[in-house]
């Protein structure tokens, strides 16, 4: 969505509503994007998709023995 830079204060409510619902709105000056207005990711939610990404990856490695472990243990005390 593209709006011009004259806001009054019900227009803002109204922005910041749809911006909540996801979308994202470009504020524009003599014909120039000047801004973007876009819902703040929660800390909680990008350490959520973290994890999971984390998890994902893990998924894909091959599973470790308690030997390969101690042998690892072994070298590192090299």
């Amino acid at each position: 969505m593209t709006i011009t830079v004259s806001i009054d204060e019900t227009s803002l409510r109204e922005l910041l509503a749809m911006v909540e619902a996801g979308e994202e709105i470009v504020i524009v000056r003599d014909g120039m994007p000047v801004a973007k207005m876009a819902a703040v990711v929660a800390d909680d939610e990008k350490r959520r998709q973290a994890i999971e990404a984390v998890r994902a990856f893990r998924k894909t490695m091959p599973a470790i023995t308690q030997e390969e472990i101690a042998e690892w243990k072994t070298i590192g005390r090299r």
